[in-house]
């Protein structure tokens, strides 16, 4: 048999990710696999290599796709406050959705993997610096505006305001009410407006109404 084409790879890893996400790497045997993806044992492991392998590249795609979708925006130029406010928010509407139990594929990995596979702890470091970095140039944002207090750490409160969402992720795939998730959310936007300048920011109407 011939090498699996590359859209056909790219489509065993996105459907890999999915049967991975839902059921962590130890909760996921090479049948239930060889089920979602239509192929035989013989054709995945001669593509990939083997399990860990396979549960890597659904990690990359996972980064590369959802991560992007979800959080690049922290990326695009004038990102700022109302960028980390509409990012909070909207993964705490999120939690109310059907589905929103499998929580982050790369957080899942680090409760699940990361003490002991180094290979998936390369995708978590650089998912948590990713994040960090983001709020932090959200913040430095605010800052040469003039919208923070003076004494403001960015880049401590940037790594601050990761380990937040993170742990969203971690509530919702523990399966706690979505209501706590909001209230989460709602102490999230309380801890960042005490960051700023009296009278210089207040969440957007949108976001305030979405949590109210």
């Amino acid at each position: 048999m011939g090498r699996i084409k590359k859209y056909e790879r790219e489509d065993i890893a996105r459907k890999a990710m999915q049967v991975f996400w839902r059921h962590g790497y130890d909760g996921t045997s090479t049948q239930m696999l060889v089920d979602e993806m239509g192929v035989n044992r013989f054709s995945l492991y001669a593509e990939f290599g083997n399990k860990q392998a396979l549960y890597e590249a659904a990690l990359a795609l996972y980064e590369a796709e959802v991560v992007e979708r979800n959080i690049g925006v922290l990326d695009e130029p004038g990102a700022n406050l109302d960028t980390v406010a509409r990012l909070i928010s909207g993964f705490a509407a999120w939690a109310c959705q059907p589905g929103s139990e499998v929580g982050c594929f790369i957080c899942n990995t680090a409760t699940e993997r990361g003490p002991s596979d180094l290979g998936s702890r390369a995708f978590v470091n650089r998912y948590v610096e990713r994040l960090s970095a983001g709020f932090t140039r959200c913040l430095v944002q605010a800052a040469g505006l003039g919208q923070l207090q003076a004494k403001v750490d960015v880049q401590a409160e940037g790594r601050f305001l990761a380990t937040l969402l993170l742990g969203f992720f971690v509530q919702l795939r523990a399966q706690v009410p979505a209501e706590l998730v909001q209230s989460s959310a709602r102490a999230a936007l309380s801890a960042l407006q005490r960051l700023t300048a009296p009278g210089c920011w207040q969440p957007p109407s949108d976001v305030q109404a979405q949590l109210a």
